[in-house]
């Protein structure tokens, strides 16, 4: 596994998650309060569903555990997988305030090796 051409392929992915994200929140977000009592957007949810596809693609055979789908997070055997958080800093994001990241990390035998955040603004 080649670490350093698996997260260049995805450098231009989290630009455009970047531009996507600023895009949806200037036509205007739809907000929801999720079941553990914190915020999500549409935004939230485009962004993560971009992200995610790009990243099986890259690679298919690692799991991905996101803050915004419930697929593997109960999956405690998990040694390698992506962590995502496609909108960390909600309440800014959707309060149209600036402190908000695009986050993944790589993990691999339980060990962060990589990962990509990007400040759209």
């Amino acid at each position: 596994m080649d670490i350093n051409k698996i997260i260049e392929d995805l450098i231009d992915t989290f630009l455009k998650a970047g531009e996507l994200s600023l895009s949806l929140r200037e036509k205007g977000l739809k907000k929801e309060i999720k079941p553990d009592n914190t915020p999500v957007s549409n935004g939230d949810l485009e962004v993560n569903k971009f992200i995610t596809k790009k990243i099986s693609k890259i690679t298919p055979d690692i799991p991905i555990i996101s803050e915004e789908t419930s697929d593997n997070k109960d999956n405690t055997q998990l040694k390698d997988f992506w962590l995502v958080d496609p909108i960390d800093g909600t309440y800014d994001y959707i309060n149209d305030l600036e402190e908000f990241t695009i986050n993944a990390g790589l993990i691999i035998n339980n060990r962060p090796i990589a990962g990509l955040i990007n400040a759209p603004c």
